[in-house]
């Protein structure tokens, strides 16, 4: 939310509700001078916004030329506010404001500048409704259903539904901000206006998501916010693009929404753009980290022997831990039917392989028995050593 003053310059009320003429002071001739000042009586007599030099300011008021050598007044508070603290300097001599006429004193004209500046702020207003143009204001203050908004010395509602993206959470870090609005609706008689800031956000964020889903490219990383997390996936917020991120790739294995908390930074890998209007882009998590099946088959080559203990037997297979990491499964097909199985026990089995789905290494005990058995015939199959010259001539030691 930026921070704005929300005064009008004279330039862009003279736009809206001053005569052109008005606006300068060189070079006018008499005509265009008398001209001038009858123009100003007329509007001030009708009650309408004309365009005063200053003449003095006073301790409590601003003195202003209204014409033939007469001067109203402006109550300076209307300028600084606060006469104790001001938090605006008060106009100079020689300089043009915007004035209504609102009463007289003691044959002075008395004049307000807010409400001058509240007129010639409702028709900016309903010109840049017109137009479909946004207009600046500052939130005021908090109220049932939303918020009161000044915008050119106009009270405008600001519904809360209207007012962000999302919920607002803390109405009061609203207050004091500077806001851009569309007006959406306009009650003349009542003098009444409804905004909607939340359409200028949206109109925002609609330009940064085609700006970024055109740069795009597949394969490339981008840092990203957790915007929502569930069983169905992630929703990842790109920079003003929102992408999904699926289960299957959150991570390697099976995928938990509560390690992603909202909110939370992380990186992605962008996997795919949308391919017609609706699709999704399409994020992954898991593709920017190691594959733990990878690491498996570095450790666990096909035919090594690994042993570990039994932790599970089923009609499945049986499953046993090679470390405080590291599971294997053998399945029932690949189970030595000469030995019993019990969890807790010893066990040794030969690799077939590595199972990228559940990261386990996949053993035999068949095979493992089978080459132990195949090693053992060999050696007694193997030829005796042929005897020694020593073993020849004295058999009897030899026995």
């Amino acid at each position: 939310m930026e921070r704005t003053n929300n005064g009008l310059n004279s330039e862009a009320w003279e736009n809206a509700g001053g005569d052109a003429e008005e606006a300068g002071d060189g070079g006018e001739t008499m005509e265009a001078l008398l001209a001038q000042q009858a123009a100003t009586t007329e509007k001030l007599a009708e009650h309408k916004v004309a365009w005063v030099k200053v003449v003095s300011v006073t301790k409590d008021a601003v003195l202003v030329d209204v014409g033939e050598k007469n001067e109203g007044q402006i109550p300076l508070v209307e300028f600084v506010e606060d006469l104790a603290a001001p938090k605006a300097p008060a106009p100079s001599a020689g300089q043009r404001v915007a004035v209504i006429k609102v009463g007289s004193r003691e044959g002075r004209l008395v004049l307000s500048h807010r409400k001058a500046k509240a007129e010639l702020g409702w028709e900016l207003i309903v010109k840049a409704h017109a137009d479909k143009q946004r207009v600046r204001g500052m939130v005021t203050s908090a109220i049932k259903g939303g918020f009161l908004v000044d915008v050119q010395g106009v009270q405008a509602f600001l519904p809360a539904s209207l007012a962000d993206l999302r919920p607002v959470r803390d109405p009061k870090k609203m207050l004091g901000t500077g806001v851009r609005c569309y007006v959406i609706e306009v009650n003349t008689p009542k003098r009444q206006l409804v905004l909607s800031r939340k359409a200028v956000l949206e109109e925002e964020a609609g330009k940064r998501r085609e700006k970024i889903l055109e740069e795009l490219r597949p394969g490339e990383v981008r840092i990203g916010r957790v915007v929502r997390a569930s069983a169905e996936g992630l929703v990842i917020d790109i920079g003003g693009l929102e992408g999904s991120v699926r289960p299957a790739d959150m991570a390697w294995s099976k995928p938990d929404p509560k390690d992603f908390e909202r909110g939370v930074k992380l990186k992605v890998k962008v996997l795919s753009k949308p391919a017609k209007e609706g699709e999704p882009v399409l994020l992954g998590v898991k593709q920017l980290q190691p594959n733990p099946a990878d690491a498996l088959r570095k450790r666990f080559a096909p035919k090594s022997t690994i042993s570990g203990k039994i932790i599970e037997v089923g009609a499945h297979g049986v499953r046993f831990e090679i470390d405080a990491k590291t599971v294997a499964f053998v399945p029932a097909a690949e189970c030595d039917t000469d030995i019993i199985y019990k969890p807790g026990d010893p066990i040794k089995a030969v690799v077939l392989g590595i199972d990228s789905t559940a990261f386990e290494v996949r053993a035999s005990t068949l095979r493992f028995s089978e080459i132990h058995d195949r090693k053992r015939v060999a050696q007694y199959m193997k030829a005796p050593p042929p005897l020694t010259l020593g073993q020849l001539l004295k058999p009897e030691k030899e026995g």
